[in-house]
């Protein structure tokens, strides 16, 4: 049997990519070794709310969210992060169309009203997420502090 050494190399061969996802910087959406994720080859240009994965000039593969599309990159922010990264097409592999949340419930990204309605909102709220974000860490430690546990 053949082995992939990358996602780009799946990709390219197959049109499709699955796995579990890996980092925080996509919570609350997506949760680090839990939720597996379908990407799909991309085709064309993508637009604000896509989540594309795209690799870094070190090799690493990384998936964030479009918060706007200029003529020629992308502005892109993980969900769970406030400052902005900037992305040409031609680091793009692939994109996000689903995922299983705790690898049961499929989400699907392109045609799901709930997903459309928070990823418009968490953009929306790029502004004042690194506030929401600071809270969220107060309480998770607070709530460790009182129950020993996350």
């Amino acid at each position: 049997m053949e082995r992939m050494n990358s996602i780009k190399e799946v990709l390219d061969k197959y049109g499709m990519y699955t796995g579990l996802t890996k980092g925080p910087s996509m919570w609350p959406l997506l949760h680090e070794q839990k939720d597996n994720i379908v990407v799909v080859k991309q085709n064309g240009r993508l637009k604000k709310y896509d989540i594309p994965v795209y690799i870094l000039k070190s090799g690493k593969y990384v998936m964030h969210r479009i918060v706007e599309v200029r003529d020629d990159c992308y502005v892109i922010v993980g969900d769970n992060l406030t400052e902005k990264e900037y992305v040409t097409d031609d680091m793009i592999c692939g994109v996000l169309v689903g995922f299983y949340k705790n690898g049961k419930r499929y989400i699907d990204c392109e045609n799901g009203r709930l997903y459309r309605l928070y990823s418009k909102i968490w953009v929306a709220l790029l502004p004042v997420r690194k506030p929401i974000l600071k809270l969220h860490n107060l309480y998770s430690r607070i709530k460790h502090f009182l129950t020993g546990r996350y």
